[in-house]
């Protein structure tokens, strides 16, 4: 399979990029841990008011809920990174760019290759300079692990947006976009 990859720039940033929603909820822990040092040294823990304890729970479920977010965001913007345009000869992916196929590729592999080695940073690749390039059909993979093992998601013809159809796995999206090429 031969299959022309554009150039890929900066993969330690977006490395150091991702590990950027770690630092923010250590950074939430250690806030954590100083405010309950600070309200022990100044023996806030003695005053018999219950309002204390209820600002320390609501303390704790700010952070977690601030954990859960990230992690939720996160996930969101990982699934648009795995959608892939689909076009008779080329795909196109908002990380690798546009990917030119030969005639006996085939399409499953190519996106199978494509979100193997997707990097999840925060640089968008250029959109297809030719203008007359007509998609054929979206495919958004909500899962994609184990090299391809497992796969789930949808695929979107363009000429009927409002029916997308769901896959579960590798054989089921082949028989979705069979004839792309």
């Amino acid at each position: 399979m031969k299959m022309s990859y554009p150039a890929r720039s900066n993969i330690q940033e977006s490395r150091r990029m991702r590990k950027s929603n770690w630092i923010i909820a250590a950074v939430l822990l250690l806030a954590s841990v100083a405010f309950l040092w600070i309200w022990h040294a100044l023996q806030f823990d003695l005053v018999d008011n219950p309002l204390d304890i209820v600002v320390t729970v609501v303390w704790w479920v700010v952070i977690a809920a601030a954990c859960v977010a990230i992690h939720w965001a996160e996930k969101k913007r990982q699934e648009r990174i795995r959608t892939i345009f689909v076009a008779p000869g080329l795909l196109y992916n908002s990380e690798m760019g546009v990917v030119r196929l030969s005639p006996d590729d085939e399409v499953v592999d190519a996106l199978q290759a494509i979100l193997s080695n997707l990097t999840f940073g925060f640089e968008l690749a250029e959109l297809p300079a030719n203008s007359r390039v007509r998609f054929q059909r979206i495919v958004h993979s909500s899962k994609f692990g184990d090299a391809g093992a497992t796969w789930e998601g949808d695929v979107v013809e363009v000429s009927r947006p409002d029916r997308p159809r769901e896959f579960h796995d590798r054989n089921e999206l082949a028989s979705l976009v069979r004839g792309a090429v």
